[in-house]
């Protein structure tokens, strides 16, 4: 009885996966009137600015490029490359001010879900000073997973600017930065 059963499955399975290449490759069939799409038009890639602040005696901005591939006019991926500046001044003379470049690499996938609207999750590898103790700085390395969304504003040519909202659900790096992270990018063919 066993084997009966096993074979059936299996045949199943067969026709199911033989099914679905063949919808497959009827989806595929190109029609005559679209021009296939070359690789250059399923690149996309951008300038990303977020989290300007100041306060206390800080001033800080992020800025980053990123740049992908768009597997179809929905999903997308690419790589993230982040450079942050922070001045910190000090009050008194004891010790100087200092300007602080911290920085950071990632990766990072997107889907339009309705319209311009979209989901992005990217996940980080960022090199930041633990504290800003102005007499002694110590740089480490911490893994930030982001998940949020965005809006991207179209306009007629294949530039765009996007605005999202990101939230770090790591908590070992949640203790360090603030986990929300608000972005503005200017992209072109996204």
């Amino acid at each position: 009885m066993r084997t009966n059963t096993g074979i059936i499955k299996n045949t199943i399975l067969t026709l199911l996966i033989i099914l679905m290449a063949t919808f497959y490759s009827f989806s595929q069939k190109s029609n005559d009137n679209i021009p296939p799409k070359s690789i250059k038009d399923k690149l996309w890639y951008g300038i990303n600015v977020g989290n300007l602040g100041l306060g206390g005696n800080r001033f800080y901005v992020n800025l980053s490029l990123m740049g992908g591939i768009k597997l179809t006019d929905e999903f997308r991926v690419g790589a993230i490359v982040h450079g942050y500046y922070t001045y910190l001044w000090s009050r008194g003379n004891r010790v100087p001010n200092r300007n602080i470049f911290e920085y950071g690499f990632g990766g990072l996938a997107n889907y339009t879900f309705y319209r311009n609207i979209f989901l992005q999750v990217e996940v980080d590898k960022m090199y930041l000073y633990s504290n800003y103790n102005l007499s002694n700085l110590d740089r480490k390395s911490y893994l930030f997973t982001y998940i949020g969304g965005g809006y991207k504003y179209a306009s007629n040519s294949d530039w765009s600017f996007i605005i999202s909202l990101m939230y770090n659900v790591n908590p070992s790096s949640n203790s360090e930065i603030f986990p929300l992270n608000y972005r503005g990018a200017f992209v072109y063919n996204f």
